[in-house]
């Protein structure tokens, strides 16, 4: 006699049977690969970012960056794309530092106050809104002979001094005291670019 009782289940009509377990991983690491690469397409920058020889005519005043565009984060990748560009332009050009200044974003100036030096041996490659804070320590000081369009001066800078700013990596606000009379020169000349003050002494 038969027993109507079989343990044994017929699949339904038109149901598969269970995929093995190493076809459904395969199947979830190529959603996950999609995913990934739609998410990379939607956040990288294609906007084309151009360096423009620096000029004596580059005095004009620019904006600090305010916390509006600290939360966007395609501002914040738009800030991203501009460092890689310029190492290539560090690469195959004899500067020492680069400003927004001199950096076209879609042949319109950059706005944001940025400082990116060619220098891979910083503790900071770039920074944005960075301002030194020099008050009655700083005991010491250094000649540092700066240049910039072709003009040349000699400025005596004092330190140490609190360099503030924004990573432009992180977005978050920074805080380091500055002691070492190479980095004086580099940031404070920097900074004088950036905010005007460097055009104002020639």
């Amino acid at each position: 006699m038969r027993n109507c009782t079989s343990k044994h289940r017929r699949a339904h009509f038109g149901r598969d049977e269970p995929r093995p377990r190493w076809q459904m991983c395969c199947i979830y690491c190529f959603g996950l690969c999609i995913l990934s690469f739609l998410i990379f397409w939607t956040l990288r920058d294609n906007t084309p970012v151009r360096f423009v020889t620096p000029s004596l005519e580059d005095g004009d005043k620019f904006d600090s960056v305010d916390a509006t565009k600290l939360d966007d984060v395609y501002w914040r990748v738009s800030v991203r794309h501009v460092a890689s560009m310029l190492d290539y332009v560090c690469h195959n050009n004899n500067y020492t530092v680069l400003t927004n200044r001199n950096i076209l974003l879609d042949e319109s100036a950059m706005k944001e106050k940025y400082i990116f030096f060619c220098n891979s041996d910083l503790f900071l490659r770039s920074a944005l809104n960075a301002r030194a804070v020099i008050t009655s320590a700083a005991k010491k000081s250094v000649l540092c002979r700066e240049m910039y369009a072709g003009k040349e001066q000699t400025i005596r800078r004092y330190y140490p001094f609190s360099l503030k700013y924004i990573s432009s990596q992180t977005f978050t606000s920074k805080t380091r005291v500055i002691r070492d009379a190479k980095e004086t020169c580099l940031w404070q000349h920097a900074i004088s670019i950036v905010d005007g003050s460097w055009f104002s002494t020639i």
